[in-house]
Parts: structure tokens; sequence; C-alpha cells
């Protein structure tokens, strides 16, 4: 071979290699950036691979032999039922609820201890769901007055991404005044705000002195739960959790079964009953625009038939939901333990507000409320934040992308905060906190 053709040989079997290399660099990069994506599928296949079998096991199994008893700690009366030869108990640590006055249902004592027994098969079983029915005495309260005296409207404040909301409000929570405005009292679907009434609803029953409930009562779970489309914390056939319990999977995982669960339990084994009373609320609140279907948003066979309000609705909720220290202590919260750490089903939940202090889309100061996303809905959000002591709320509806939304978001409060006169908040370096009670 001549020294020419080696030195072409060479240059080519050199070029050979830099292509390999490029192509490797790149796949490589490609892979990094699926990533993140993947470590957030991972726990949710997990959970459903294990609920899968959990429930295939089930129907190969007579359960029927093995009956599960419960007794919240001092509230025999509640249940009508006592245990007379409990096998192990288990005790449930819980974070008591400091009473505040600006939360006029915190009057009622909370137990911060439950104990779970398990009982002989001979003993009567307890009913999947608990006969009691809890009415509720409806309040007499004055709405809460929305000015939208020299309010920014639609696309004015030239803000990026404004175009891509279907309807929002910017509102400054210490003056009821509304900063800025789209579609305000329009209806549209919004998903999982819907949770925000649930869980509100649920806590000013659990609080009110001449309901049977208080956060330790047990709720079993049922098969409408257990069959609850996700977002969700899997639910066992047997299993047993407090009202606290749920209300902390609704408020930080979104679960879908947890909140129908409560519905379903509150409304006296009928989750309709207590729908009917999410709108009844709606009415005292104030909110006309707004119509409840279900208690988690997932959508209905139509638009029609989807959870439905207006942003200047949402913010009127959000007003009284705030007033509530331990509701808003939950709505911050970016992870949980739901259940105990050395059970197999254990799940830290993470909460899906990437608005939150050491989020990948952290805004200063944001605390709360819901996020929201279905197909018809889009990406929703409902964003408390506090800065210099100034507390402004952003609801937004309708956003193609959850990045979208809450890139307009930071955006929006920043607009919000410089309208009012209050400088840029340094980024916080808050660390994520978690819930310090044990699940079961």
């Amino acid at each position: 071979m001549s020294r020419k053709a080696m030195i072409l040989l060479l240059v080519a079997i050199l070029a050979v290699h830099i292509v390999l290399l490029s192509l490797f660099l790149a796949t490589d990069s490609a892979e990094h950036q699926l990533n993140d994506t993947r470590r957030e599928l991972e726990e949710e296949n997990a959970l459903r691979s294990a609920w899968d079998q959990t429930q295939e096991a089930a129907s190969k199994n007579d359960l029927t032999a093995q009956t599960v008893s419960a007794q919240p700690a001092g509230t025999a009366a509640q249940s009508g039922q006592q245990s007379q030869t409990a096998t192990p108990a288990r005790t449930a640590t819980t974070k008591p609820t400091t009473a505040s006055s600006s939360d006029p249902t915190q009057t009622k004592p909370v137990t911060t201890t439950t104990q779970i027994a398990v009982s002989s098969a001979e003993e009567k079983k307890i009913p999947s769901v608990p006969s009691t029915t809890y009415v509720r005495k409806p309040r007499k309260m004055t709405p809460a007055k929305l000015d939208f005296t020299g309010a920014a409207r639609d696309n004015s404040p030239g803000l990026k991404l404004i175009d891509r909301a279907t309807a929002g409000i910017l509102v400054d929570m210490d003056t009821n005044k509304v900063l800025w405005a789209k579609n305000p009292s329009k209806p549209v679907p919004i998903a999982s705000l819907s949770k925000i009434m649930t869980i509100m609803l649920t806590y000013e029953i659990a609080m009110d002195n001449d309901s049977p409930y208080t956060l330790e009562s047990l709720i079993p779970v049922t098969t409408e739960a257990i069959n609850t489309e996700a977002s969700k914390v899997y639910f066992k056939k047997g299993e047993m959790f407090t009202l606290r319990e749920l209300l902390v999977a609704a408020s930080v995982r979104s679960a879908n079964d947890a909140a129908h669960l409560m519905a379903q339990h509150l409304g006296g084994g009928k989750a309709e009953t207590f729908i009917e009373d999410m709108n009844r609320r709606a009415v005292e609140i104030g909110m006309t625009h707004t119509t409840f279907r279900n208690a988690h948003g997932l959508p209905g066979k139509s638009k029609a038939l989807d959870n439905q309000s207006s942003p200047e609705d949402v913010a009127r909720l959000c007003l009284l939901f705030r007033t509530y220290p331990y509701l808003m202590e939950l709505a911050g919260l970016r992870t949980a333990p739901f259940r105990e750490k050395s059970s197999p089903d254990y799940i830290l939940l993470q909460n899906h507000n990437n608005l939150l202090p050491g989020a990948k889309t952290a805004s200063p100061g944001v605390n709360g409320i819901k996020t929201g996303f279905t197909n018809r809905a889009g990406f929703c959000v409902a964003a408390s934040c506090e800065r210099s002591g100034r507390h402004l709320l952003a609801v937004v509806m309708g956003f193609p992308s959850q990045l979208d939304r809450d890139n307009f978001v930071r955006v929006l409060l920043d607009w919000g905060y410089a309208k009012i006169g209050v400088g840029a908040a340094k980024k916080s370096s808050a660390a994520s906190t978690t819930t310090k009670k044990s699940g079961r």
C-alpha cells in the first residue's frame, strides 16, 4: 500500500471515530434531558404496579374472615362500636392543630393520637362507609367583594405568555383589590382546583363542634375510592386512614382517591351528598359562576359535566381558605409521608406546585395553594404569595404546558408586587419540609 493510500485510510478511520464520538455525546445528552421525566414517572409506575399486584392477590383470597375495627382514642361515641378482644394496636402520632382567632372553627379539641386495633373475626364488621350522616348548618356570611377599579385587563400589562391563559386574576389579598384580570367571571373547567373546596369543607366539618367527626376520625377505604383514577395514593382493601391523613394526601399529592373517600364518608356513604354541600358552600361564599360535579376535579364525559368555576370565584374561595392556618400549612408542603415508613406501601408525597420554595420553577414567597390539570382545563393554579408582609393571589387557567403556566405566574407576581410598590424579593433558599406525623 502506498504512503498516500495509507494516509487516506488513517484519515478515514479518524473521521469515522469522530462521527461515532459525536453520536455518543448526542445520545448521552438526550438521555440526561430525559432523566427528570423518568424519575417523575418511576414512583407512579412503581405504585401502580404494587397496587395492581395487591388487587390481583385480593381477588384470589377470601378476605371476609378478617374484620377491621377502629376506635379513635376518646371518641367511642362517634363510631358506636367498641372492640372487645382487640389484637395488636397501632398508634399513629399526628401533628396538633393550633387554634387561631382568624380560624373560628378551631375550637374543637383535636385528638393527637389514634389507636387502630385489628379485631377478631367474631366481632361485628365495620361497614364499608359508616352510616353517620352529618347535616352541616348553613352559614350566613358576606361574600368577599373584589374591587376591579383600575385593574389591568386581558393583555394590557404586556406580560410574556399572557395570551396563553384562558382566564385569570391577580388579587391583592390585603385589600381585595384586583390588579389584573382576563375573563374573570367566565366559567371554565378547573380540574383539581376543585380540591380547594373539598379540603376546606372537610376541615370545617371536622372542626365543627356539632359534627361527629374530628381530624382523627378513622375512615375505612371503599371500593369506589380504590377505583378512582390517578393521581392517587393507591388505597388497598382493608386500609383505614384518619381524616387528617386524607387531607394531607389531597393537599400535597392532589390524590383523587383521598378526595373521593372524604366526600363519600362525610356524605354518609354517598359522595353526591357531600358534593351538594360543596355547591351550597359555594353559594354562601358568593361563587356565582361555579358548579361542582365531583370532589376531585376529574373530567366528566363532556365539558358541560366538568367542575367549572371562574377566576374571581376561585379567588373568593382562596380568600376564605387562607384564614385556616392548618390548611395553608398543608398547601405549602413540598413533601409529606403517607403510611408508615416500615410499610411496603409507604409513599413520600410530592407536591405538584413547582412555584413553592425549593422547587424547580420557584417564585419567592409562594406558599400555596393548589394546582390542577386535565386536557380540557389545561394547566391551572391558584398561587398565594407573601413578600414584605404583602399578600397576592394569582389564579390562572387554561395554559398549554406546566412550564408556561409557572413562568407566567412568576412574572405576574413580580409585576403585581411592583405595581403595589414592593421590590423584588430575594430567592428563597428554604429547604423542602415534610410533615412530622406518621401515616399508616
